[in-house]
């Protein structure tokens, strides 16, 4: 009887618990660095039309600096996306929860829980300067947040502060940027962009209703199921994103035939260059080596992620820029004049 009575007062076992997460953190370390080889092989595949040979071609004379470099300026923006929304879901939890079960029971409290307030003051600025001007409004949104989830969490017992933190900060960075951000949104509505408009208009509006806990029955599927959904459709998304990225310049060779025939223009990005020929890849996926004596001219062409799509600004600043390419000198960007960009000879 004693020895039941000893083996009931003992405190529950998680081993095996433990153990179990300890293997999933190792086999996602161990395949996290996998992912990022994955997106440089589909976008070569991509590339070259799911032509094997053409890939191998693209292997063996394309880089791996481009690759990465390619990799790194376009998902740039990424991380903070996911380290500012994965704390502000987990700190929403941690505030609509009471139950310290609960609290232990979810990886999305423990991540909010363990990610140092330096860590998210580093992500902010990254996101900053980073991020397009029109995902600022949400940048701002997200950090009020997460401000005033960590006072509600940290501060129970302060109302006055509470008050300050979760109502008067959110509504008074919610008039700043309604007013900075008035000429550009009626420039985007008289434009038709309502896309645009909805971006500028609703984060600062919904920072003050997210900055308080929600019923406890609802918390975990509120907060638990978005980040799960975003954690499955990241990976997606991250490679419908870079496959439309350039990894090699995008030129317009102007080709002579003959006195009596018409010059040729090929568009196309080109792999190599050597003493007598360059390999072209066109934009039909095909591989062409030109003599490089029978090349006349060629330009630089932007391509289309480097064209606009809207002509808003804010204070001179355009709304597709980030504050890094706003501050740093850059070409003006512009559709591109040249005639051999669109496909026709210099000279008819």
């Amino acid at each position: 009887m004693a020895v039941g009575e000893a083996r009931g007062d003992d405190p529950p076992d998680r081993s095996n618990g433990s153990t179990s997460e300890a293997h999933g953190f190792q086999w996602t370390l161990t395949l996290l660095p996998a992912f990022p080889i994955l997106l440089l092989v589909l976008r070569l595949w991509h590339l070259s039309k799911q032509d094997l040979h053409t890939m191998l071609l693209l292997v063996q004379n394309v880089g791996p600096l481009d690759l990465v470099s390619s990799l790194v300026i376009t998902l740039m923006w990424v991380p903070p996306v996911f380290v500012l929304a994965g704390q502000a879901l987990g700190l929403l939890y941690l505030v609509s929860t009471r139950e310290e079960r609960r609290r232990r029971s979810s990886w999305l409290a423990k991540t909010a829980m363990r990610t140092p307030d330096w860590a998210i003051a580093v992500t902010v600025m990254w996101a900053a300067t980073s991020w397009q001007l029109r995902f600022l409004p949400a940048l701002a949104m997200v950090t009020v947040v997460i401000v005033g989830l960590t006072t509600r969490l940290r501060n129970p017992d302060r109302p006055r502060l509470i008050w300050a933190v979760c109502i008067g900060l959110p509504v008074a960075m919610a008039l700043f940027e309604y007013v900075w951000l008035f000429p550009a949104i009626g420039d985007a509505f008289s434009r038709g962009e309502g896309m645009l408009v909805l971006i500028l208009l609703v984060p600062p509006a919904l920072a003050p209703l997210l900055t308080g806990p929600i019923p406890p029955r609802f918390a975990r599927v509120s907060t638990h199921a978005p980040a799960a959904a975003g954690a499955l459709l990241a990976p997606f998304l991250l490679v419908a994103v870079f496959l439309r990225a350039p990894v090699l310049p995008t030129v317009a060779m102007e080709l002579e035939h003959g006195p009596d025939q018409r010059a040729e223009v090929v568009l196309g990005s080109v792999v190599t260059v050597d003493d007598t020929m360059t390999t072209l890849l066109d934009n039909d996926g095909a591989v062409r080596f030109v003599p490089n004596e029978r090349v006349a001219s060629k330009v630089l062409c932007p391509g289309a992620e480097a064209i606009p799509n809207s002509a808003v600004e804010v204070q001179r600043w355009s709304i597709e820029q980030s504050a890094l390419q706003w501050l740093l000198p850059a070409k003006e960007t512009r559709r591109a004049k040249d005639p051999r960009c669109d496909g026709r000879p210099l000279v008819p």
